[in-house]
C-alpha cells in the first residue's frame, strides 16, 4: 500500500490531512507563544474581568438582563425600530415599565459615580 491508499483507507482525503497538519502547526506556534510572561500578562487582564463577573453574578442584574433581552417586544423593536420623537418620549414617560427601567439606570449611574470617587482616593 502506498501512503495515498492508507489515507483513503482511513477515510481521510488529502484535504483532511492538510487540515490536520495546519492544526499541528498552529499548536506549535501557540506552544512557542505561551511562555511565563504571556501567561502572566493574560492573568493580569483576567483578574479584573473575573472580579467584574463575580460582582455581576452576585446580584440580580444577570437575571434582569436575561429576562429583558428575551422580551418579545424587544425582538420586534430590533427588527423594526420605532421612531420616537419628543412627544412620543413624553407620552411613554407615563409607562410604568419605562419608569422602572429609568429608575434602575439612574441608580446604576449613581453607583458608578460613587464608586469612581472611591477609586480616585
Amino acid at each position: 500500500m502506498t501512503g495515498e491508499n492508507e489515507i483513503t483507507n482511513a477515510g481521510m482525503t488529502s484535504a483532511d490531512v492538510e487540515s490536520v497538519v495546519d492544526v499541528v502547526r498552529t499548536m506549535r506556534i501557540m506552544q512557542d507563544y505561551l511562555n511565563d510572561e504571556t501567561i502572566h500578562g493574560v492573568a493580569e487582564i483576567m483578574i479584573p474581568m473575573m472580579k467584574l463577573v463575580n460582582g455581576i453574578a452576585s446580584t440580580d442584574l444577570v437575571d434582569v438582563l436575561e429576562r429583558g433581552l428575551q422580551d418579545p417586544d424587544l425582538d420586534r423593536a430590533l427588527i423594526t425600530p420605532p421612531k420616537v420623537g419628543l412627544y412620543g418620549l413624553l407620552k411613554e414617560m407615563g409607562d410604568e415599565d419605562l419608569q422602572k427601567g429609568i429608575g434602575i439606570a439612574l441608580e446604576l449611574l449613581k453607583a458608578l459615580g460613587r464608586a469612581s470617587e472611591e477609586v480616585g482616593r
